[in-house]
């Protein structure tokens, strides 16, 4: 398999797989810009691929600005994993929420992924 076609074959892949877990996986950049999110997040949200990608993640949950306890700044600062538990009102649900930072080569955080899990 030639590698543009084996990489297009991975994408497919991975996205099938992350639409089948339950938990919402967001990933975004370090200004709140969503690039991408599974299936899980977008019912969570009640929207479409196409109206969240570009979309800042807190005002997919009607937010004019950042949650007071998101996860982003803590790890834009210290590029570390953070995770705490987060009421959701839009849900009316409580999740533990794992911010991972994804850095480039100079160690700067340019993608987060939050992972949301239901916590029951």
């Amino acid at each position: 398999m030639k590698k543009e076609r084996l990489s297009d074959y991975c994408e497919v892949l991975l996205n099938i797989i992350m639409d089948v877990v339950q938990d919402i996986i967001i990933i975004h950049d370090s200004e709140h810009t969503v690039v991408w999110m599974n299936q899980a997040g977008l019912k969570a949200c009640d929207k479409q691929i196409d109206d969240v990608l570009g979309k800042r993640c807190y005002a997919l949950m009607g937010r004019g600005s950042p949650c007071e306890d998101c996860g982003t700044p803590a790890v834009n600062k210290l590029n570390n994993v953070n995770k705490f538990n987060k009421f959701i009102p839009k849900t009316g649900k409580y999740y533990e929420c794992t911010s991972t930072p994804i850095e480039d080569e100079e160690g700067k955080v340019t993608m987060v992924v939050q992972h949301l899990r239901l916590i029951e």
